[in-house]
């Protein structure tokens, strides 16, 4: 049942991220719905289950969005890794904390797709411009995520509340 769930939430991500979120852009700058969903599965599944998700959300990123095949993948599966570790020395609950570890990992997702652009691409970044696009990122992301995760765990809550009882009613 949780993989049906996570699936649905990938295929909203996803439509999401491709549609509508352009409407909220500030400087042509969208909150990543797949890092916040990456983060959020680090932290509520076992180890394997965060890295898993980051490593299939990073990959489908990876198909959408035309660019860099593997970027993605390595910087959601090494940040699903780097949560799911950090989950048990840390407390994860609140909106500080979330925003925290949002904006943390919104600066090693920036960071690890424009070194990897650099390298590949020998590209020519200002470094003035990479780190307000970086900023103004991560910030959009600790702002959006603890919202986001309010709503999925309001919404996990209903389905263990609803799965419960049906199997209550089934005895």
């Amino acid at each position: 049942m949780l993989v049906l769930i996570l699936f649905v939430y990938l295929v909203l991500i996803f439509s999401l991220q491709t549609t509508l979120l352009g409407l909220f852009s500030f400087g042509g700058i969208t909150p990543d719905l797949a890092l916040i969903l990456t983060v959020y599965c680090a932290t509520l599944l076992k180890e394997n289950g965060g890295i898993a998700m980051g490593f299939g959300l990073g990959f489908v990123q990876d198909c959408l969005s035309g660019g860099i095949l593997g970027i993605n993948t390595l910087s959601k599966s090494l940040i699903g890794f780097t949560f799911a570790t950090l989950k048990s020395k840390l407390v994860v609950e609140g909106f500080v904390p979330i925003a925290a570890f949002l904006f943390v990992s919104s600066i090693i997702d920036g960071l690890l797709y424009h070194v990897a652009s650099l390298i590949l691409f020998k590209s020519e970044t200002p470094w003035g411009a990479l780190f307000s696009n970086l900023l103004i990122f991560a910030i959009y992301n600790a702002l959006i995520g603890p919202v986001l995760f309010y709503f999925m765990n309001k919404n996990k809550n209903w389905l263990i509340r609803r799965f419960s009882k049906m199997e209550k009613s089934s005895l």
